[in-house]
């Protein structure tokens, strides 16, 4: 079912924004022409075939769709039969970023690799796009995740501080260290939006203290309630990543991997949004 509602105008989180950019973060794993199918139901003008952006040599792939209101960029994550995207995941070297000249810290190689093959024609078509001053909104899950948040610091610190308006991320891995963290956090932790389900195992991955994660963190508990960081203690997190694992032992399956999927991840916000909405 195709989101109906999107607050373009949102300066905090929205549930109707999360559903919306979950289908975003979903329909990125399509072929390009399913994407552009779903993208003109929602009514975005595709006429001028630029939306969609790859790179061979990285295998990396996005969408940028606008409207009258909104711009929404969004990230393929991890295909597990793909090689260059598991390269990418796997180059866990840190480098300066955005580069040795201008060091403002240091991220995952990978991805910053993927991200600078596409980001020029990505930063093009959301300037071409906004011609009405349209809010601007990220989204990606897993590895599209990753990338979103470093072309969110594009925009916003290379390219002249943009305006963003949102970053919506779903089983998100850790991007960059301490250093780029609370750059990115000191102006853009209010608009990111770091959504993680119970035992997802790739939030917790690449390992600290070498790495750090951004945004604010939003979960979801084995009973499918969504609760922002500040509303659980460690150690209420703890025991409710505990009762996931027991429950799925009872299931015979693997609760880590089985929380990072995207499609649970979107009928997790769906939900969410149908109870409040009630």
């Amino acid at each position: 079912m195709l989101p109906t509602e999107f607050d373009h105008k949102a300066t905090s989180f929205s549930e109707a924004n999360l559903v919306y950019l979950a289908h975003c973060a979903n329909i990125a794993y399509e072929p390009k022409e399913k994407i552009r199918q779903v993208l003109s139901k929602l009514g975005f003008d595709l006429s001028k075939d630029s939306f969609f952006i790859e790179d061979k040599e990285t295998d990396t792939q996005c969408f940028v769709a606008g409207d009258n209101e909104k711009i929404i960029v969004s990230f393929r994550g991890t295909e597990k039969e793909k090689t260059e995207d598991l390269r990418t995941d796997a180059k866990i070297i840190r480098i300066p970023w955005p580069s040795e000249d201008r060091p403002l810290g240091k991220v995952h190689r990978g991805f910053c690799d993927a991200v600078n093959n596409v980001w020029n024609r990505v930063s093009t078509e959301i300037l071409s796009l906004r011609t009405n001053e349209q809010s601007v909104w990220f989204t990606g899950h897993s590895l599209g995740a990753a990338l979103t948040t470093l072309a969110a610091a594009s925009l916003y610190f290379k390219d002249k501080k943009q305006l963003i308006n949102g970053v919506y991320t779903f089983g998100q891995p850790r991007v960059g260290n301490s250093d780029f963290a609370t750059l990115y956090n000191a102006d853009l932790k209010e608009k990111t939006f770091r959504i993680v389900n119970n035992n997802d195992v790739v939030t917790r991955v690449p390992g600290r203290p070498r790495f750090s994660h951004v945004g604010s963190l939003m979960y979801f508990t084995t009973e499918e309630q969504l609760y922002r960081d500040e509303e659980l203690s460690w150690w209420e997190k703890f025991l409710d990543r505990t009762e996931g694992r027991l429950d799925d032992v009872m299931e015979l399956g693997l609760d880590d991997i089985k929380d990072h999927s995207m499609d649970i991840y979107q009928e997790l916000c769906e939900k969410s949004y149908q109870h409040n909405c009630s």
